[in-house]
């Protein structure tokens, strides 16, 4: 990269492909060995194409999907706070970009300081990232530049850990329903891949203090929860049955008819979280395993954390070495390098935390 000032402000949104292989993310193979398992399952990155991402856009619209508005809310208050810790020259990366509706208040705030930063939007397609970038072309900010990388989360670790991003400070977040797609065990793991992530540094960053910012769902309401999974203009149920329609560019076409399956959300109490399920129908048979009518094929789940949880969850045990905390003002939890932001309502929190290991 060159300086700020050698920057060619170009119209189209500079996207770069980090992936280590080209070929799509998911294979058939992948999907046949889901489907054929005890239970079944499908893969969840059939969630995510083109067609995903943008009707999981339209679901972030929906009024009863409250997480959304709830950390724009939380950006809103909190943005100055979070881009005040954010170094000058700062590579900032976001993962799973989406809308950038959200980002892009903290981007804001960046520029309201005056802080040469370049953001970029990670994420899987890339005439969404193209769209997407729109919002944020060359010639919106200043001192704020912004990028797509095409590419996976184990790509983004990858390019993090190149030497011309090691030798500046690095800012990584995790907003929305990221972390909620994984297991608790999962989400720590993730977590730690990202902190050794950042504290892999080199040159003038061996002195900067890598950062991640993580939202976290806290609401543990079943009916609220269900409602945002299943609103009444049916946006959440378009983007789950567009599973269907992507598993059929792979695989016989004839097994994923939408006349065939039926969509069902569940709470579960006993894990804390949402679950989305396809049923067939009718006995379909695929590669030799039936299918059987009514049987629930289970596709995604999004974990909620309520407070004992966000303190006690298992996040503390991974390599951030400090607690997820939820408190109802800005202040230091556990440790000074973790701060907690946050409205004192039960729906989301934005957790700001150092992973900066001591010497």
């Amino acid at each position: 990269m060159g300086s700020y000032g050698d920057y060619d402000d170009l119209t189209a949104p500079h996207v770069i492909d980090i992936r280590s292989n080209v070929s799509e993310l998911l294979s058939s193979e992948e999907i046949e060995r889901s489907l054929k398992a005890e239970p079944p399952s499908f893969p969840s990155l059939l969630l995510w194409n083109e067609q995903g991402l943008q009707r999981f856009e339209r679901v972030t619209y929906a009024k009863e999907y409250y997480l959304t508005n709830c950390e724009i809310e939380l950006l809103k208050q909190h943005s100055h706070k979070i881009a005040s810790r954010i170094e000058p020259s700062s590579v900032i990366v976001e993962l799973g970009s989406g809308s950038l509706r959200k980002i892009v208040i903290l981007l804001q705030a960046l520029e309201d300081l005056g802080k040469p930063v370049d953001y970029y939007a990670l994420d899987l397609s890339r005439s969404e990232l193209e769209r997407t970038l729109q919002a944020v072309s060359p010639g919106t900010f200043q001192y704020v530049r912004c990028h797509g990388l095409l590419g996976d989360y184990d790509a983004g670790l990858e390019w993090l850990q190149r030497f011309q991003n090691a030798s500046r400070p690095r800012v990584v977040l995790s907003l929305g329903s990221t972390l909620g797609s994984f297991t608790r065990r999962q989400a720590a793991k993730f977590l730690g891949k990202f902190a050794d992530a950042l504290n892999h540094c080199v040159d003038g960053a061996v002195n900067s203090e890598p950062l991640m910012v993580i939202g976290l769902d806290g609401c543990k309401d079943g009916e609220k929860v269900w409602h945002a999974y299943n609103d009444a203009e049916d946006k959440n149920n378009e983007f789950i049955r567009n599973a269907l329609d992507y598993a059929g560019r792979f695989l016989d076409n004839s097994v994923f008819q939408q006349h065939d399956w039926d969509r069902r959300g569940e709470w579960n109490e006993e894990l804390g979280r949402h679950e989305q399920y396809l049923k067939p129908k009718r006995d379909i048979w695929f590669e030799g395993r039936c299918l059987k009518a009514g049987e629930k094929i289970f596709l995604v789940a999004s974990h909620k954390y309520n407070s004992a949880e966000q303190q006690n969850s298992g996040l503390e045990q991974d390599s951030l070495n400090s607690r997820v905390g939820r408190h109802t003002s800005i202040n230091t939890v556990t440790s000074p390098s973790l701060t907690a932001l946050n409205l004192g309502q039960p729906c989301a929190g934005l957790y700001l935390l150092s992973t900066r290991r001591p010497n």
